[in-house]
């Protein structure tokens, strides 16, 4: 078997997040500081930018545009969702031998693993020497990799402030019903977080639903026209998603349909979507930073010659404990990752179904973080 090669790529799979470029950061400074590569690369255009040979000197860059990732959101590689066919091993690994690549980091979502695999495979099968990893940034949160994905913290911040001042709104205008719809075909990870919005000066989201704990159109009808009746205005969280216990659609549209046919007043619905994982003035602190340090981690697993590992962002347990939070290093092997959909546990939502639960809401505020600043509301 040939030496294996001095030069790194990151490769980005589907869509970036919020902290993505922190990642990458990470792996640039710390392969400089270990002085182990000789360079590190960067696929355009994700997969297809490897089978095209489009690859680009990271370490040509300036300093100052390497310092300016971890304050940009999404990506500066570019990622795209490309399935790879088993003839097409051989090009890829024609690809990293002409630039001398023994190590490959892989950054992305649910497709993520099955890249990590195909790659560890066409390796073994070339008899090519490589080094494989991963990240999660995931800002729906469901690859079940540790306590939870990069990128989701932000976005969920992004959920909660966004339902907060959408409830301001609805008070104030003529469509006295909303319908708020966040990206989530099986899981209701940021659905979920619009719990936060909810304080002391206001009730919204009246209902929140989630695909876990699918419910009657009536039930949900039900709710909603409780909230409507009791606050005069009700505010409704749904998914992109989410089907009723009988499986009809009930997004965002499809659900304005059906409440303001059967509550019979005027109904809107917003349909949230790519904002969610790129709004950088929702990034959180303890976000960016576990972005960065993941890509730190991958440097010294390839350093320490570990391949077929995805690095992953733990919850100390003792931190929570004394009320505060800090993450530590993780690693889950590639053979151990469910690559189902996580959902939300049973733990984490309410008991009757209707939204999330305290458990949820204290596991969550620690990586969110406190709102901008404090809303008030008339003595009436």
């Amino acid at each position: 078997m040939a030496e294996r090669g001095e030069n790194a790529l990151i490769v980005l799979v589907g869509q970036p997040t919020i902290v993505t470029n922190s990642t990458i950061a990470g792996i640039i400074d710390e392969a400089a500081e270990s002085g182990q590569f000789a360079g590190v690369f960067g696929a355009l255009n994700g997969i297809a930018g490897v089978l095209d040979g489009k690859l680009v000197d990271l370490d040509a860059q300036k300093h100052k545009t390497i310092e300016g990732l971890r304050q940009t959101p999404g990506s500066v590689l570019a990622g795209r969702h490309r399935l790879l066919e088993a003839d097409e091993a051989p090009r890829f690994i024609e690809v990293l031998s002409a630039n001398e690549i023994g190590t490959v980091f892989v950054l992305g979502g649910k497709s993520a693993p099955g890249v990590l695999r195909y790659l560890q495979d066409a390796a073994a099968a070339a008899n090519y020497p490589l080094i494989a990893l991963g990240a999660p940034h995931c800002a729906q949160n469901d690859m079940n990799i540790g306590d939870h994905n990069a990128g989701y913290s932000s976005a969920a911040r992004y959920v909660a402030a966004t339902v907060r001042d959408a409830a301001r709104d609805i008070v104030s205008s003529e469509d006295t019903i909303a319908i708020l719809e966040f990206p989530g075909d099986k899981s209701g990870w940021l659905a979920a977080a619009a719990v936060l919005a909810r304080d002391e000066n206001s009730s919204a989201p009246h209902t929140i639903l989630l695909p876990e704990r699918p419910k009657t159109i009536e039930a949900i009808v039900d709710e909603v026209r409780r909230a409507y009746h009791k606050y005069g205005y009700a505010l409704t969280i749904t998914t992109s998603g989410l089907k009723s216990n009988s499986g009809d659609l009930l997004d965002g549209p499809a659900l304005a349909e059906v409440l303001q046919s059967q509550i019979g007043v005027p109904t809107r619905f917003e349909r949230i979507s790519s904002l969610v994982r790129s709004s950088q003035i929702s990034a959180t602190r303890a976000d960016t930073e576990e972005a960065y340090h993941l890509g730190l981690l991958l440097v010294r697993l390839a350093t320490d010659d570990c391949s077929g590992y995805f690095a992953a962002l733990q919850r100390d347990g003792l931190g929570s404990e004394r009320g505060g939070y800090k993450s530590v290093d993780g690693t889950v092997r590639l053979d151990q990752i469910d690559e189902a959909p996580r959902q939300l546990p049973d733990e984490y939502i309410a008991e009757n179904g209707f939204g999330p639960s305290d458990a949820f809401q204290s596991w969550l505020r620690p990586l969110v973080g406190s709102q901008a600043n404090d809303y008030v509301s008339l003595e009436l």
